[in-house]
Formats: structure tokens, C-alpha cells, sequence
């Protein structure tokens, strides 16, 4: 089977890797691809977002399976263009992918469904969400502003004063986020612990959850700094009880499923909840229509099942019955930054010490921004590799992954040193 992998990141590189390990020994393609998934599969020089190139391309190529990667393209419709095209599709339509490409559908969609998530109120109009922020009591601060649709990680604003909710609330609507700001969704701040959850569905209502996995957005040490793609993650997550990772499953994943299915819009593909275990039990913040990353890492190097066979069994509505195996390993990443990241980033620097650390025990580095040339290796946006480390304890992941940290090297490089720290503290425990 021919089986086209959509995107170029650290991600994809890893979803390539997983793919390539099936006794099904499918041919791959990814577009854009990256030089580390080059050497897995033959790569097509197509942004992800041009759905009609890559509809082409499959097409063309006889692609059986297409695996989308970036949300992007499966908010524009990516799903259609393919199935469209014969060809299968893993990853929802574009009406389900709203479950990320709109927070009000969420919402919504959450607050028919039961789910337990933060109050909230949508806003379509600057002068009726001032008013909301002007009713609330001191009290009623901080609160979340989240512009409705996609704005690269920025639309969302903890307001701890009703003046800094209001400048973000004038922010979205004067066009700071594009469209995705003309629409907003204000709600009450949780705190607590944040945890991603990624689950498989047919479209039928098989769920087929995987384990847990804890990321890190903030750019620096000790979560400060400004929030990023990410920076880091670790799994499996010690800290969470079985009885809350049930709770999850069973009255926020389960629960949209059924709701996606009520309305219409049913689901097939990962889907994946950001989750905040508060005091009160799991509560959800938000959903993705698509693998998490930096997650994907740290989760896909301790998969004792066969990818393939699971994401065919997702398009073809036979998920039920299904079970995934686990490695006993756990697993660190760690992300390597370009310098200015992520309010810029460094490109076409070369980059040294990937000889050195291929092939070292218990280490792989995916590629998320390189570009290579005359065999030589350089920089090519803000994060560049993801270096996971496993072993059979986060100690010993942890010490592989930042081992061969040390070992690569760029102008300007940066990386958090706290990956996994609180894990590493809980296990010593």
C-alpha cells in the first residue's frame, strides 16, 4: 500500500518512523517532508497547505492512504479533497476539525455533550464583551480571552485584570488575529495540572485511547517566558492517578465522540484533549483534531503496536476490539531551538554532531526545520530537531536525551534544562 504522509515536522518525522516499522512494509511519501523523513520516504516538495497540489499528487501517484499531520490543512478541507480523490483519509472532515478550528464550536459542542470545561461566554461583537467584563466583580478575574479560530498560539490571553482582558478583547477585534479573532470566547481561569490526552476513532464510536503525555509550552526554565509550539514533553505521566486517566476517557472523550456523531459530524482520526486536572477532577481546555507535538515523540518511540494497521483500521470503521501494547521505556524530548525563537528564528545554520549522536542507545532525533545540502545539515525555522531519549526509567531518558543535546550544536541554539525535572523528582520518590 502507498501511504502519503502530510507535513514536514519533528511530528511527521516520527508518525514516518512508526509507519516504516510495520510488517506491512507500506511505501511512503510525505510532502513537504524533511531530510531526516527522506531518509524513510520519498518526499514531494508541497507545503501542506496547498490542498490541491497534494490532491494532485496523490492522485497521481496512486496513493492508497493519506496521514495528515498540521491541523491547517484539515480545518480547510483536506479530508474531502482526498476521499474526493480515492483516496483513504486519516484525519476528520472538515466540519469535524472544527473541534479545533473553532473554540465556540468547542464549546458549544462541550457544553451539550456534559463535558466538564471552564464557564464561558462567545462574543461576535467588541461592545457586548466589554459589557460581559464590565458585569464581572473583582473576583471574576483572571479570565482566559481566546480568539475563535487558529492565530499560531497566540490568540489566547490569561487576563489577571479586567484592563488587561479588555485590551485583549480590543486586540482580537482590531484584527491582531485575522479572522480567527472575530469571534472570542471569555471564561473563568482553572488551575490545576495540564495533560494531553490522545484517543483513535472510526467515525463509529470505537475509542481507542492512547497513554498520556505532559509537554511544555513556555520557552524558558521554570515556565516562564512566552508560550511556543512547544518545548519539550515526557511520557508516561507519573503524577496521574488511574482513576483520573478513566475520568478522562469517560466524561471528556467519550462524551465529544458521541456529541461529534449526534450532530453530523462524525469523527475519524486522533483526537486529541488538552486537559486540566483541577481539585474539582479533569476538566477540558481545549481539543485537536490531530497528533500533538511535541507528544507524538515521546509517545510513538514507546508503541508496541503496528501504526499502520490501527490508522487503517480508523479509515475502514474497524477500531472496535482493538488494543494498543506499550513499551514498559519511558521517554524524554527535548527541542532544540534556532536563536530568537519564538518571536523569530535563525535559518541556514549548520548544524554539527548529528553523526555523533545517530546510533547512540536509546536516542532518536527527529527533524522539525533542517535543511540539508552537500550532506551537510543547517537550520531552517525556530524548532529545529526534537532529541528523545528512553530507557526504563525518566532518569535514564532523561540523561540519554540531554546527552545527545550536548553532542549537536548551532548558532544560537537554545533548549529548556527542566525537561521531565518533576518527573524525575516524582520517581526518586
Amino acid at each position: 500500500m502507498r501511504v502519503l504522509v502530510v507535513g514536514g515536522g519533528a511530528r511527521e518525522h516520527a508518525l514516518v518512523e512508526a509507519l516504516a516499522a510495520s510488517p506491512e512494509h507500506p511505501e511512503l511519501f510525505a510532502a513537504p517532508g524533511n531530510p531526516g523523513i527522506a531518509r524513510l520516504a520519498r518526499t514531494a516538495d508541497i507545503p501542506a497547505d496547498d490542498l490541491t497540489a497534494l490532491r494532485d499528487f496523490a492522485r497521481d501517484n496512486g496513493i492508497d492512504l493519506a496521514v495528515v499531520g498540521p491541523e491547517a490543512p484539515l480545518i480547510d478541507g483536506i479530508s474531502e479533497a482526498f476521499w474526493e480523490a480515492g483516496v483513504k483519509t486519516f484525519g476528520p472532515t472538515r466540519a469535524a476539525a472544527r473541534i479545533e478550528g473553532s473554540k465556540v464550536f468547542a464549546k458549544e459542542v462541550m457544553r451539550h455533550a456534559g463535558v466538564p470545561t471552564a464557564p464561558f461566554e462567545a462574543f461576535d461583537r467588541k461592545a457586548a464583551a466589554l459589557a460581559y467584563l464590565r458585569s464581572l466583580t473583582r473576583d471574576g478575574f483572571p479570565v482566559v480571552v481566546k480568539a475563535d479560530g487558529i492565530a499560531a498560539g497566540k490568540g489566547v490571553t490569561v487576563a489577571r485584570s479586567r484592563e488587561e482582558a479588555e485590551g485583549a478583547v480590543r486586540a482580537a477585534f482590531g484584527g491582531a488575529f485575522g479572522a480567527a479573532g472575530e469571534r472570542i470566547v471569555i471564561e473563568e481561569h482553572l488551575t490545576g495540572r495540564e495533560v494531553s490526552v490522545f484517543a483513535l476513532t472510526d467515525g463509529r464510536g470505537s475509542i481507542l485511547p492512547f497513554l498520556p503525555a505532559q509537554d511544555y509550552k513556555r520557552a524558558l526554565d521554570g515556565d516562564e517566558g512566552p508560550n511556543t509550539g512547544g518545548m519539550g514533553a515526557y511520557s508516561p505521566v507519573g503524577w496521574m492517578e488511574p482513576v483520573t486517566y478513566a475520568a478522562i476517557l469517560q466524561e471528556i472523550i467519550t462524551p465529544t465522540v458521541h456529541q461529534l456523531a449526534l450532530i453530523g459530524t462524525p469523527y475519524t482520526g486522533l483526537l486529541y484533549a488538552g486537559v486540566m486536572v483541577t481539585d474539582e477532577g479533569p476538566k477540558a481546555l481545549e481539543f485537536n483534531c490531530r497528533f500533538g507535538d511535541p507528544e507524538t515523540q515521546v509517545l510513538l518511540p514507546r508503541f508496541g503496536s503496528d501504526l499502520f494497521e490501527l490508522v487503517c483500521a480508523c479509515v475502514d470503521d474497524d477500531l472496535a476490539g482493538r488494543e494498543i501494547e506499550w513499551s514498559a521505556d519511558k521517554a524524554v524530548c527535548v527541542v532544540l531551538a534556532s536563536e530568537g525563537y519564538p518571536e523569530s528564528s535563525s535559518e541556514g545554520d549548520e548544524i554539527s554532531g548529528l553523526d555523533e549522536v545517530r546510533g547512540l542507545a536509546g536516542v532518536n532525533v527527529y527533524h522539525a526545520a533542517t535543511r540539508e545540502e552537500d550532506g551537510r545539515f543547517y537550520t531552517a525555522g525556530g524548532r529545529v530537531l526534537n532529541v528523545v531519549g528512553t530507557g526504563p526509567s525518566i532518569m535514564e531518558a532523561r540523561a540519554r536525551a540531554y546527552a545527545a543535546v550536548e553532542l549537536i550544536g548551532f548558532r544560537g541554539a537554545h533548549y529548556r534544562t527542566d525537561i521531565a525535572l518533576e518527573a524525575l523528582e516524582m520517581e526518586d520518590l
